[in-house]
């Protein structure tokens, strides 16, 4: 059974190509954040700020519609929404600040 694995040289230097060996290969090294645990903590956000709403909201002014399971569904959406595009945007930052690296494929 072969496995192919990657060695992994990171140079600092960007001018990688000039020096390549024949079976080495350019990667890009970088740390992405994972964007559900980001979108899911904006959901759970907004759901607390939807009960936290809902507890201001005096007892004789709420109506007989279930008030709580609307904030809850929006406010949850929308911080679904919020943690969803502020992953988008570190993981757009964080792919400007991203190494080059040569690899080379070793089979065994």
């Amino acid at each position: 059974m072969n496995s192919v694995s990657l060695r992994v040289d990171i140079c600092l230097n960007t001018q990688v190509a000039s020096k390549k060996k024949p079976n080495a290969e350019v990667v890009e090294i970088r740390r992405a954040p994972k964007i559900l645990p980001w979108a899911l903590t904006g959901a759970i956000f907004g759901a607390i700020a939807a009960f936290i709403l809902y507890l201001f909201i005096p007892a004789d002014q709420r109506s007989s519609e279930n008030i709580l399971g609307l904030l809850f569904l929006s406010l949850a959406s929308l911080g679904f929404g919020v943690g969803l595009a502020f992953a988008i945007t570190v993981d757009l930052l964080s792919s400007r600040s991203a190494k080059r690296a040569e690899a080379e494929r070793v089979v065994e």
